[in-house]
């Protein structure tokens, strides 16, 4: 009788345990889930990615597991946008466009829900899509004293309200990119951030223990004077490999039938297409790329006389 009542005491002191232990970790998830749901912990995720791993341990800790997962592709807008929506839920833009006075650079994605890779992180519906690079590109800009400004009203919107399909992107994009320069006149130079579709090995290098989302430039010729534009592209990418050797994968020429042969750069002399990465770079790597693509656009706008 007393070893049934031991164990009995045994079981229910198991159970207690299991309780305590299923009750806590909910509290820990509970605690958590509410941290996800703050511009602040999106901010400390921002900030922390770019800290040395002897100062972020745990910061780079939580970076491997949230920003890393390998994301499919769909051609109905609906499912496009998807991620991007979520990402701009949580990435709620702390500087919108009539905040900063006398912009000189015009940052946009033309397609929003291009995702980047992670492992896990769609389970806390926060996905890195490339308007994440757009947002880190126009903080480093900024910070390196180069006005910079990021289109962040949703292309979905756009297309819905005119009754658009998804092969109107373009289209508008650059109605957005219209409204900006009536409202900015100083804006000079128009970046369009993409990322391509292709193997990990192909848009991937490797430079001083560091690893990089390449870079590829994709200029339309079916418009006057694409030369302009051309010759920007070709500034930049011969300085991306100076800083980084093959971080460039070099310019990309698309014109005739079967394609779109301008991508707004008919707008301006100053308007690039980048293929930033592909999509199974992690958002460290092309933050890397971001750090080294910021200073060389310094140094060319500054050399064109801002």
């Amino acid at each position: 009788m007393a070893k049934r009542f031991k164990a009995k005491k045994k079981r229910n002191f198991f159970f207690l345990s299991l309780s305590v232990f299923v009750i806590s970790f909910a509290f820990f998830l509970s605690y958590f889930a509410h941290l996800f749901n703050t511009d602040e912990f999106l901010n400390f995720i921002l900030k922390s990615m770019f800290k040395p791993s002897s100062e972020a341990t745990v910061h780079n800790n939580i970076l491997d597991y949230l920003l890393n997962y390998t994301i499919g592709q769909s051609e109905n807008v609906d499912e496009v946008y998807n991620g991007a929506e979520k990402a701009q839920e949580y990435l709620a833009d702390p500087a919108p466009l009539e905040n900063k006075a006398n912009p000189l650079v015009y940052l946009y994605n033309t397609h929003q829900g291009e995702e980047y890779s992670s492992n896990g992180l769609s389970s806390h519906d926060v996905i890195p899509t490339v308007m994440l690079a757009g947002y880190k590109l126009r903080e480093e800009l900024n910070n390196l004293d180069i006005k910079t400004i990021m289109e962040i009203t949703p292309i979905k919107d756009v297309l819905t309200i005119n009754g658009w399909n998804y092969a109107s992107s373009y289209k508008a994009s650059k109605y957005l990119m219209q409204d900006a320069l009536s409202k900015n006149q100083t804006l000079k130079y128009f970046f369009d951030i993409h990322r391509d579709s292709i193997s990990y090995e192909a848009s991937t290098v490797s430079y001083q223990n560091k690893s990089y989302a390449k870079v590829l430039f994709v200029i339309g010729t079916d418009y006057d004077n694409y030369n302009e534009n051309l010759s920007l592209a070709e500034k930049i990418s011969e300085r991306l490999n100076k800083e980084v050797p093959h971080l460039s994968r070099g310019i990309l020429k698309k014109g005739g039938q079967g394609v779109n042969g301008i991508y707004n750069q008919d707008f301006s002399s100053q308007t690039l297409l980048f293929e930033l990465g592909g999509q199974y770079n992690k958002i460290s790597e092309v933050n890397n790329t971001v750090l080294v693509l910021a200073k060389v656009l310094k140094e060319v706008i500054l050399e064109n006389g801002k």
